[in-house]
């Protein structure tokens, strides 16, 4: 009990020290208290040392991708499968059995790609343009073959 009954006397003439304190102190009280509790604290001087500043980690094989670079990408892929396609309706050795599953993934591909054109912002209108044709190519010989153009 003896702490405690010290701890509210300081406290008491803390109080009573800071009401007869002067208007300059009163300005600079947060100053004064400051440098106060930073002598207190201040630790030992250390070593000055230098460092060096953090620099740009450049990476080798860090290569952004857009969706534009994306939609050429796969437009590409697309037209080489249709090249395929036709070379393969033409080889009168190759039956359209073997060529159905390559008209599926002609299928599948023309809709990814779909799917990746509508990310194209009104810079890429020409590439979206050839996409969409190549597409509606894609799609247009899906139909043929599953109506029967092809069997004569």
């Amino acid at each position: 009990m003896t702490t405690i009954n010290q701890i509210n006397e300081s406290a008491q003439s803390f109080a009573a020290s800071n009401t007869k304190v002067s208007k300059h102190q009163k300005k600079d009280a947060f100053g004064n208290a400051l440098s106060k509790a930073l002598d207190r604290t201040e630790a030992p001087e250390m070593e000055h040392t230098t460092t060096n500043a953090l620099r740009e980690i450049a990476s080798k094989d860090l290569n952004i991708i857009n969706a534009s670079d994306i939609v050429s990408g796969k437009t590409d892929n697309l037209l080489a499968m249709l090249d395929s396609y036709s070379s393969k309706l033409e080889d009168p050795n190759i039956s359209l059995k073997t060529i159905a599953p390559v008209v599926e993934e002609i299928k599948n591909s023309a809709g990814h790609l779909l799917k990746d054109t509508q990310n194209l912002t009104d810079a890429d209108a020409n590439l979206k343009k050839i996409a969409t044709q190549t597409i509606l190519t894609a799609q247009t010989e899906y139909v043929k073959f599953q109506r029967g153009d092809y069997l004569s």
